[in-house]
């Protein structure tokens, strides 16, 4: 089967993804956290390899960081990697989601110079927050503002829509949902409800595209590989069932 028609499951997404975030030597909690946020995105309509394979290519080259710093502001708290380099949004979701659950009341949250924001909108949205509001501006100037209105439902209002899932190298802001909130001039709205969407991923599998094989090359490097002394110890698969 083609990459460009092949199909999994979310429970796939979930083995898949964890071992993929192994395979660039996040820790086991980041890892399983960003598989479940892959879970999430699929379950909205997106394609999880496009959403992360960027994110996992960044970590690799070493573009993007794992280690990640904090401070406290006048406004509330801000994280950042402690290197000249991207905070990765693998970490970056995790520590937001660890604050939040501190409650931000009507505090800001913001995480500096993250590389792919969507990964912690996913987290976020994985976490059932409630209530709050991500804004962003990219590094190449689109705005980006995400209101997480019910469990169900969640509102992305963008300069540019298209492929918001790469959007990269932002500064973001997570507050309490405002109505005060500075829009872009050029806006496209679009309404997400997530039981819609997930009804159809049960019945059709998740959609990836050309971008599994790199994922699944990340996950790969989880495999023991095959010789002499790995089979004695009883790795891989026996011959037979019942073995």
């Amino acid at each position: 089967m083609s990459n460009d028609k092949l199909t999994i499951s979310l429970n796939e997404v979930l083995f898949f993804f964890t071992r993929a975030g192994f395979g660039v030597n996040a820790p086991v909690g980041v890892a399983e956290d960003f598989a479940r946020s892959n879970i999430w995105i699929a379950e909205n309509g997106f394609d999880p390899c496009l959403c992360s394979l960027n994110a996992l290519e960044s970590i690799d080259k070493k573009i993007s960081s794992l280690d990640v710093q904090y401070k406290e502001t006048k406004k509330g708290i801000s994280f950042y990697s402690s290197k000249d380099v991207y905070l990765s949004s693998l970490v970056a979701s995790v520590a937001a989601i660890d604050r939040i659950n501190l409650d931000i009341q009507d505090k800001e949250l913001v995480i500096e110079n993250v590389d792919y924001p969507i990964l912690v909108v996913a987290a976020m949205g994985a976490n059932k927050c409630v209530g709050l509001q991500v804004t962003w501006q990219d590094e190449i100037k689109n705005e980006h503002l995400v209101k997480f209105t019910s469990l169900d439902t969640w509102e992305l209002v963008s300069s540019n829509l298209e492929h918001v899932e790469l959007s990269k190298g932002a500064s973001m802001t997570i507050q309490p949902i405002s109505s005060e909130t500075k829009q872009t001039s050029r806006v496209s709205t679009k309404k997400y409800i997530i039981s819609k969407e997930k009804n159809k991923i049960l019945q059709s599998g998740v959609a990836v595209g050309e971008n599994w094989q790199g994922v699944y090359s990340f996950f790969s490097r989880c495999l023991v590989k095959s010789t002499v002394e790995s089979r004695a110890s009883g790795a891989g698969a026996g011959l037979v069932d019942t073995d």
